[in-house]
């Protein structure tokens, strides 16, 4: 079977490359190895992952692509919403619908859904996902969201892709980590910071600055600001420059596997980004999670985790508590994590499951 993969790829974006590699990879153990990924830098994006790439931005090497494969994967991620904006749902919906044109088999796979506020969105949504051919989402929250949407196709709930992503202690990613940093994290016990920008909001910088605070002091714990994506950057120094204790930004460009070392090897993780708490979820690290978007909401559902609150409206004692919580009984919390996580990795290969169920592709 010749596959296309649409989805946020060739941005730098360490949350949505996991995905892709992990989306890949999958595909090949299946024996699917003809696949060629829409992406922002196919040059990078085809050395890096072994696979075919052509510009998501040209609409002739998109349909060329479409017409020679037999089938497109829109995902994983959060595509369908237009939080970001309508012009990104089109663009999504927009390949889905090629895909139909072309008479192609049409699946949204590993994909958390929402928000789609505006009228029309909602409706082209429905209309466009009730004609492909199979829907797997991430999380339970996608499902019904779905439904919301009067999005009438049988949905499998599966989970983030992400989670099988492989994970193994590398002490050597420490010494890199130096090279590039002179941060050395092998001296004491650190927590992570993964944030991100949102709404420009300056109180949640204040709080989470103070939460930070409060952790060094009352745990002695050094604090890490660790950025997935170029921007994540400015936001951690927009934080930090709240802080009264010492802390170190990570401004290095790091590969998927030496960002999960890190958080590794970290004592407690407190992130914004998604894929940073699923980072710290599959390492069996403490984490705490704020709320700025559904897919938030729906990953800690997912886990038997709640957030320690919205971006807009979360407080630095509402962390230090959840914190509070989790180091008191760390061991049975990693306990329940590990058995949790073994559970929805096997869910995560559902997503590859709807491929096969009604089909019987040559590979």
């Amino acid at each position: 079977m010749k596959t296309v993969i649409s989805g946020y790829y060739g941005f730098d974006n360490i949350g949505d490359e996991a995905v892709l590699k992990c989306l890949v990879e999958g595909l090949k153990e299946r024996g699917l190895t003809d696949i060629t990924v829409l992406s922002n830098k196919p040059d990078e994006t085809n050395k890096k992952y072994q696979v075919k790439a052509v510009n998501r931005n040209s609409l002739k090497k998109i349909y060329k692509a479409l017409k020679q494969a037999d089938a497109l994967l829109s995902g994983g991620g959060s595509l369908i919403q237009d939080k970001t904006s309508s012009k990104s749902l089109w663009y999504y919906l927009g390949i889905m619908l090629m895909g139909k044109f072309l008479r192609k088999k049409v699946y949204v796979i590993g994909q958390g859904i929402g928000p789609v506020d505006k009228k029309f969105n909602r409706w082209l949504t429905a209309k466009i996902l009730n004609k492909i051919d199979g829907i797997a989402v991430r999380d339970e929250l996608s499902k019904e969201y779905l439904k919301q949407l009067n999005v009438r196709k049988h949905v499998v709930v599966a989970a983030d892709l992400v989670l099988n992503f492989p994970c193994s202690d590398d002490k050597k990613v420490f010494d890199k980590v130096r090279e590039k940093e002179g941060i050395d994290l092998n001296s004491s016990e650190y927590v992570l910071i993964c944030t991100r920008e949102w709404e420009n909001s300056e109180l949640s910088r204040v709080e989470l600055a103070r939460a930070a605070d409060l952790i060094a002091q009352d745990y002695g714990y050094k604090i890490v600001f660790l950025p997935f994506y170029h921007e994540d950057i400015e936001e951690s120094d927009r934080v930090a420059t709240y802080m009264k204790t010492p802390y170190e930004i990570l401004t290095g460009e790091y590969e998927i596997e030496e960002i999960l070392n890190i958080i590794k090897g970290s004592s407690l993780l407190i992130g914004v980004r998604l894929h940073s708490l699923i980072f710290a979820f599959i390492s069996l690290v403490p984490f705490v999670g704020i709320s700025y978007d559904p897919k938030v909401e729906g990953f800690l559902k997912s886990v038997g985790e709640s957030s320690a609150g919205d971006i807009n409206s979360f407080t630095a004692e509402n962390i230090l508590k959840r914190v509070n919580s989790i180091l008191q009984q760390k061991e049975e919390y990693i306990n329940n994590m590990s058995k949790r996580l073994d559970e929805l990795k096997e869910r995560a290969k559902k997503n590859f499951d709807i491929l096969f169920e009604h089909n019987k592709f040559e590979v």
